[in-house]
C-alpha cells in the first residue's frame, strides 16, 4: 500500500490534513453524544416517574387493604408453633483453628469453582457451609462433623461470622457515594422506590397464610411480614457491581440505572429491617420510636459531622506519617464503637459497620490503606467464614421432607421475582429504555446475593423467622442470584464473561 504523498517540507497536503480535521471533529461530535445520551439514564423520565409512581400507589393501595381488612391481625394468621464444659486454652485454640481452616478452605474451594462457571463466588460458600451442616455430613457422618466442629468452638466461629459481617458492611458503606444520586434524582428516586414498593407489598401478602410456618419465636404477626417484605424487596448491591463490572455493563445506562436503583432500594430495605428490629427489640411503641430515632440520629451525625470533620482533618494532617499499628486500630475502633453503638440502641451491629464506611469513605488519604488491608483480610478469612456458617444454619432436609415448607417457599421465590421484574421492566421501558434492556434491569435487580444473605441472617437470629423459613429464603437467594448471567446471556446484554464475579 503506497504511502500518502507529502510536501516537499515533509508534510501531509493541507487538503489532507483539514480532511483528518474534519473527520476527528466529526468523531468527536459523535462521542460527544453518545456521552450525552448515556448521562440521561432514563431517556423519557415524565413516562418513566408515571409508571413508578403508579406502582408506588398500587403497592401502597395493597398493604393498606390488606391492612383494613385484618389479614395482619393474630385472628387472620395461624399460630407458629447443656453449656459446653471449659476446655485447655491451647487446645481450646487448637480447636478453634482447625474449625476455621477447614470452613475458609472449603469455602474457597467452593468460591472458586463456582467462579470458573460463571456465579458469583458467594454461591458457592454458602454450598461449603451446607455441605458442612446439617444437610449433609452432620447427618451423613456425625462424628466427622463433631470432631471438626464440636460444639465448644461453635460460640467461637460465630463471634468470627458476626466480626466479619461488621466489617464487610464497612466496606459497603466505604464504597457508597451519595453524589450519584445527584443526577435524575427525582426520577431515579421514584423508580427505586417502586422496585423496592412492589416486592415488598407481595411479600407481605404472601408472608400472611405462611405465618403459621415459618415465624420464629419472637415474630408477632407485623414484624414478621415487615420483614417477608423487606427480604424479598432487597438487591445485593455488592454481589450486583461486580456482576455489571464482569459482563461488561460498567459506564452503560444500563448498568450505571442498576447500580443506583440498587443502591436506593436497600437503604430502604435497611430501613425497614430497623423498623423490625426496633419492633421485636423495643418495649411498646414509644420503644420502637426511640430506637429509630436514636438509629436516625447516629446516621445524620455520622453523615453530617463526622464525615467531614474525618474529611478535613485527613487533608490537613496528610503529610503525617502515623504508625501502621494505629491506622488499623483507629479504623477497627470505629468498626467495632459503632457497631457496639448501633446495638445498643436496640437495631443492629451491622447498621454501625455501615455508618462506620460512611464516614471513614474508601480512597482516604491517611486511613485508606489500613481500610483496605482490613477488608482483604476480612474476605479471606472471616467473610468466607460468615457465608459457610450460613450454610450451616440451614437444613435441606426442612425443605424436601415437608411439602407446605416446600410450597411456602415456591410462593416466596415466584413473588420475589415477579415483584422486581414487574416494577423494573415497566419503568425503564415507559422511561425510554428499549425492550431488552427493560428487562436487562429486572434480570439485574433480581439478583439478591449477599444482601438477602445478610438480612436473613439477622432475621434468624433474633427469631422472626424459623429454620424452614431461613432455609427456603437461603435457596431463594441463591437461585435470584445463579439467574442474572444466564439471563443477562440469553437477552444479548453481557459484553464479557462471568469468570471473576464476586
Amino acid at each position: 500500500m503506497s504511502e500518502p504523498r507529502r510536501s516537499p517540507a515533509g508534510q501531509t497536503p493541507a487538503g489532507q490534513a483539514s480532511t483528518s480535521q474534519t473527520m476527528t471533529s466529526q468523531a468527536s461530535t459523535g462521542q460527544c453524544a453518545m456521552e450525552e445520551t448515556e448521562r440521561r439514564l432514563i431517556p423519557a423520565p415524565a413516562r418513566g416517574l408515571l409508571v413508578a409512581l403508579g406502582l408506588i400507589v398500587a403497592s401502597a393501595i395493597l398493604v393498606a387493604a390488606g391492612y383494613t381488612m385484618g389479614w395482619f391481625s393474630s385472628g387472620h394468621l395461624a399460630p407458629h408453633g447443656t453449656r459446653p464444659s471449659a476446655a485447655d486454652p491451647v487446645q481450646l485454640l487448637a480447636q478453634i483453628t482447625l474449625a476455621v481452616g477447614v470452613i475458609c478452605g472449603l469455602a474457597t474451594l467452593g468460591g472458586a469453582l463456582l467462579r470458573r462457571i460463571g456465579q458469583p463466588p458467594v454461591v458457592g460458600e454458602i454450598l461449603a457451609g451446607l455441605i458442612l451442616g446439617p444437610s449433609v455430613v452432620s447427618t451423613l457422618a456425625p462424628g466427622l462433623h463433631h470432631a471438626i466442629l464440636p460444639p465448644l468452638v461453635m460460640p467461637y466461629v460465630n463471634l468470627s461470622a458476626q466480626a466479619g459481617l461488621a466489617i464487610f458492611m464497612f466496606t459497603v458503606g466505604a464504597e457508597f457515594d451519595p453524589g450519584l444520586l445527584r443526577r435524575q434524582r427525582g426520577v431515579i428516586g421514584a423508580a427505586s422506590l417502586s422496585m423496592m414498593a412492589l416486592p415488598f407489598a407481595l411479600g407481605v401478602m404472601v408472608a400472611v397464610p405462611l405465618f403459621g410456618s415459618f415465624a420464629g419465636p419472637a415474630a408477632a404477626p407485623v414484624p414478621f411480614v415487615v420483614f417477608i417484605g423487606a427480604a424479598l424487596s432487597v438487591t445485593a448491591f455488592p454481589v450486583l457491581a461486580r456482576i455489571v463490572q464482569d459482563t461488561g455493563l460498567r459506564g452503560t445506562r444500563l448498568g450505571a440505572l442498576a447500580m443506583l436503583c440498587a443502591a436506593i432500594a436497600d437503604v430502604l430495605a435497611w430501613c425497614a429491617l430497623a423498623v423490625v428490629l426496633a419492633m421485636v427489640r423495643a418495649q411498646g411503641p414509644a420503644g420502637v420510636l426511640r430506637a429509630l430515632g436514636l438509629t436516625a440520629a447516629l446516621g445524620a451525625v455520622c453523615a453530617f459531622g463526622i464525615r467531614p470533620l474525618v474529611r478535613n482533618l485527613t487533608t490537613r494532617y496528610a503529610g503525617i506519617a502515623l504508625p501502621r499499628g494505629v491506622r488499623l486500630l483507629a479504623v477497627l475502633g470505629l468498626i467495632v464503637g459503632l457497631a457496639a453503638a448501633t446495638d445498643r440502641i436496640g437495631v443492629h451491629a451491622i447498621f454501625g459497620g455501615f455508618l462506620a464506611g460512611i464516614v471513614l469513605p474508601s480512597g482516604n488519604s491517611v486511613f485508606g490503606e489500613a481500610a483496605e488491608q482490613i477488608g482483604t483480610l476480612n474476605r479471606a478469612l472471616l467473610v468466607p467464614v460468615f457465608f459457610a456458617s450460613i450454610g450451616m444454619q440451614a437444613d435441606l432436609r426442612l425443605a424436601v421432607s415437608h411439602p407446605a415448607v416446600l410450597a411456602g417457599g415456591a410462593l416466596l421465590f415466584l413473588a420475589a421475582v415477579a415483584g422486581k421484574f414487574g416494577s423494573a421492566a415497566p419503568v425503564a421501558w415507559a422511561g425510554g429504555m428499549p425492550g431488552r434492556s427493560a428487562l436487562g434491569l429486572g434480570v439485574l435487580m433480581n439478583a439478591r446475593g449477599v444482601t438477602e444473605i445478610v438480612v436473613l441472617s439477622i432475621g434468624l437470629s433474633v427469631g422472626v423467622i424459623n429454620g424452614a423459613a431461613f432455609t427456603v429464603l437461603v435457596i431463594m437467594a441463591l437461585l435470584t442470584t445463579c439467574m442474572a448471567a444466564p439471563a443477562l446471556r440469553l437477552l444479548g446484554l453481557a459484553r464479557a464473561n462471568m469468570a471473576g464475579s464476586q
